[in-house]
C-alpha cells in the first residue's frame, strides 16, 4: 500500500516538473581561452613558439563526418594540440566547420581533401572542396591522384594548377602518383605525402624517396611518409618493426619533413588506443617540444 502511495506521489511530482518546465542546460563546449584568458595566452605563446620552430612536422588523417556523432572521439578539436595539421578525409560537416577556429587557436592547420583521380569528376570535386576551404576558413587542401597519367588527367592537372595558383596563403599538399604533376607545377605544393603503408619493407620506402628527390627534384624536407600507428614494416634485416619508429629513422637519415599518420580516428578515444599512440609519435619526432 505504501508503495502504491509513493508511486502516485512521484508521478504527481513528475507531472508538476513537466508543467513547470525544465531549465535548459548550456551544453556549449567552453575552451581554456574562455575559462582563463591569462593561462591560455601563456599556453598559446608556447604553442606558437613550437609550431614556428624548426621541427619535424606531424600531420594526421582524420575520418571525419561520421553518420552519427558519438562523442569527442569524432571531433577534430580533440586532437593533440602539438599536431601541426590535420587532413579531413571526408567533406567537412557542420561540426568540423565549428571546430576549425578551435584548432587554429592552437596553430594547427586544417586541410580539406580533393581526390582528382577520376578525370570525369575531378573538376567538380575540386570546385566544391575549394569552396569549403574558403567558406569554412580552412588552411589548405590536399590534392590526391592515384590513377594512371593520361591525356585526360593531364588536362585536369593543368586546371588544378591554375586554381591552386590563384590561392593565397594556403598550405598545398599532394598525395599519390607524382607523375601526375607537370614539371613546371611541382613547386606549387608545400608538401608531398608518400604512402609508406603500401611497402612491406624499408627498402621500398627509401627507393621511393630517392625517386621523388632524384627524378622529380623534390626537396627532401617537403616529403612526409604516411604510416599507421599500429602498422609494421620490415627493417634492413627483414625483422618486423613498428612503422612509426622505423620510418622516423628514415626521416632523420634522409632529412625528410616529418611523418603523416593515417587512420588516427580508429579506436581514437580509448586510453590504450590511438590518442596516446599519436602523442607518442609526436614525442618521438620532437622529444623536446613539451
Amino acid at each position: 500500500m505504501k508503495l502504491i502511495r509513493l508511486t502516485g506521489i512521484l508521478a504527481l511530482l513528475a507531472l508538476a516538473a513537466c508543467d513547470a518546465g525544465i531549465e535548459p542546460i548550456d551544453q556549449r563546449i567552453r575552451t581554456l581561452d574562455e575559462w582563463n584568458t591569462a593561462e591560455w595566452a601563456a599556453y598559446a605563446a608556447v604553442l606558437r613558439a613550437y609550431k614556428t620552430s624548426d621541427h619535424y612536422l606531424t600531420c594526421a588523417y582524420f575520418d571525419n563526418a561520421p553518420e552519427r556523432l558519438e562523442s569527442e572521439k569524432n571531433c577534430i578539436r580533440s586532437l593533440p594540440d602539438s599536431l601541426d595539421f590535420v587532413i579531413l578525409r571526408n567533406p567537412a560537416s557542420r561540426f568540423d566547420r565549428e571546430d576549425v577556429p578551435e584548432l587554429q587557436k592552437r596553430y594547427t592547420k586544417v586541410l580539406a581533401t580533393a581526390d582528382c583521380s577520376d578525370p570525369t569528376t575531378a573538376t567538380t570535386l575540386l570546385k566544391k572542396t575549394l569552396s569549403v576551404v574558403s567558406t569554412a576558413g580552412m588552411d589548405g587542401v590536399v590534392i590526391r591522384f592515384s590513377g594512371a597519367v593520361t591525356d585526360a588527367s593531364k588536362a585536369i592537372e593543368a586546371e588544378v594548377a591554375r586554381r591552386l595558383g590563384a590561392l593565397s596563403g594556403k598550405t598545398l599538399v599532394f598525395e599519390g602518383n607524382a607523375s601526375f604533376i607537370a614539371a613546371e607545377n611541382r613547386g606549387l605544393y608545400d608538401f608531398y605525402l608518400l604512402d609508406a603503408t603500401s611497402f612491406s619493407d624499408i627498402f621500398g620506402v627509401e627507393g621511393q624517396v630517392d625517386y621523388l628527390t632524384g627524378y622529380y627534384g623534390i626537396d627532401p624536407g617537403r616529403i612526409l611518409p604516411i604510416v599507421t600507428l599500429t602498422g609494421t614494416i620490415a627493417d634492413e634485416s627483414g625483422v618486423s618493426q613498428p612503422a612509426p619508429d622505423k620510418l622516423f629513422e628514415t626521416v632523420q637519415a634522409r632529412s625528410l619533413g616529418g611523418l603523416a599518420i593515417g587512420g588516427v580516428s580508429v579506436d581514437y578515444y580509448s586510453l590504450t588506443g590511438n590518442y596516446p599512440r599519436l602523442r607518442a609519435a609526436i614525442d618521438l619526432l620532437n622529444p623536446a617540444h613539451q
